[in-house]
């Protein structure tokens, strides 16, 4: 089976065998804004790894999707608006296509490959180019009865009704960092690089960090769940000091204090968590 990973910059392929990634092929996503282009993009990559065929590919994309019909609803860093991409893929490739929201994916391969092994519920957060969540809840993904459960990025960070940012994305992902710190060439490396030298960058990452701990009790103190999985490029790039950031804030605020033994865990399987969770979804 196929599984493709579309992120915010990055598109991801890979070919499954027995719950591993056997084989993987990565490019940049070829142009923000223009779907078709993106979706022959992941075609070609899908016919490239596998000119066999297939008989099903599942693909997890950085937005709102509605599963059931196959329809990304929006794409913010992508610039989609319900854009059909499982018919697309469906047609060029001639095989039954899933999507399903990048981090819900994730969550989903976590939860049956990695740090989510083991346990009923989890809550996956996921900070990269952008943030997104995905919510497992007594064994199955939770979508919500309007399709769209997990958007935990998209949530209100900034209070005042003015302020240039306000969503959590915009404040704390790495977009966000470039919002902030008015810098459009940041990347995860120079993020990576800085953190804990430059004082400004890394005022404006710690500060991002206590906002998403925020909000992750948030969800902690509504859902009483024991485990939240963390991932993405900049869990991944900045470790322990990052999350230990996110950490100090979360216990803080959430509530009431027995939620405090909630576990944070590092993702498991990395970038390879999406493409795993999408693929399981289309068999």
């Amino acid at each position: 089976m196929i599984g493709v990973d579309i992120g915010g910059t990055n598109l991801l392929v890979g070919k499954i065998v027995d719950g591993k990634v056997t084989e993987r092929v990565h490019q940049s996503v070829a142009a923000t804004g223009d779907f078709e282009r993106v979706a022959t993009q992941v075609c070609e990559l899908i016919q490239s790894i596998s000119p066999e065929g297939t008989d099903s590919v599942g693909i997890s994309v950085a937005g709102s999707v509605d599963a059931n019909e196959g329809i990304v609803l929006r794409a913010q860093n992508l610039n989609w608006d319900h854009a059909p991409l499982a018919n697309f893929v469906s047609q060029r490739i001639k095989c039954n296509v899933v999507i399903e929201n990048d981090v819900t994916s994730a969550a989903w391969g976590e939860f049956n490959y990695g740090a989510g092994i083991g346990k009923n519920s989890i809550f996956a957060v996921w900070i990269g180019t952008g943030i997104g969540g995905g919510l497992i809840l007594d064994n199955k993904i939770w979508r919500g009865p309007l399709g769209t459960g997990g958007e935990f990025g998209m949530g209100i960070s900034e209070f005042n009704p003015i302020a240039k940012f306000r969503v959590l994305e915009s404040i704390a992902s790495r977009s966000g960092l470039q919002n902030i710190l008015g810098n459009p060439q940041l990347d995860t490396e120079m993020i990576s690089s800085e953190y804990g030298v430059d004082s400004k960058l890394t005022s404006a990452v710690n500060d991002g960090g206590r906002r998403i701990g925020t909000a992750i009790a948030n969800a902690i103190t509504l859902l009483s769940l024991d485990t939240v999985v963390l991932g993405g490029g900049l869990i991944e790039s900045l470790g322990a000091p990052f999350i230990s950031v996110i950490r100090e804030q979360f216990e803080a605020d959430v509530f009431p204090p027995h939620c405090k033994q909630c576990q944070f865990k590092a993702t498991e399987l990395g970038p390879d968590a999406g493409l795993l969770g999408a693929a399981l979804l289309a068999t």
